[in-house]
């Protein structure tokens, strides 16, 4: 859960920091930015608005995410990882994963090993 709330946060981050910069050129968002997670802890915990057991030795640092989807600035969707297009670019695949994302993300070969 901790990689997976960590970047979910850096994105989260990084996003607001993207809004605020348009919104200083004048264009203005009203609904909230969907973050893809692949993770559904991270947006169960997003969408718990109550301190329990179980999340509280999480640091308030990881709670920014539940305070963004509060304010509507953000919503955490899910998809599952199987799914996650962006694994092309983190992580390495086995060549039917490879091949399946690298299908979905719209790209072409230039050319062939063969």
């Amino acid at each position: 859960m901790r990689n997976s709330t960590i970047s979910t946060v850096a994105c989260c981050t990084h996003l607001l920091w993207m809004i605020k910069l348009l919104q200083d050129i004048q264009d203005i968002f009203h609904k909230p930015i969907p973050i893809i997670c692949d993770k559904t802890r991270s947006i169960s915990i997003s969408k718990n608005h109550f301190m329990h057991s179980k999340t509280k030795h999480i640091p308030i640092k990881y709670h920014f995410l539940r305070e963004k989807v509060l304010e509507h600035k953000i919503k955490l969707e899910y998809i599952p990882s199987k799914e996650q297009v962006a694994d092309l670019f983190t992580k390495s695949l086995p060549c039917d994963s490879f091949e399946y994302l690298h299908e979905r993300l719209g790209m072409i070969f230039a050319f062939s090993l063969s």
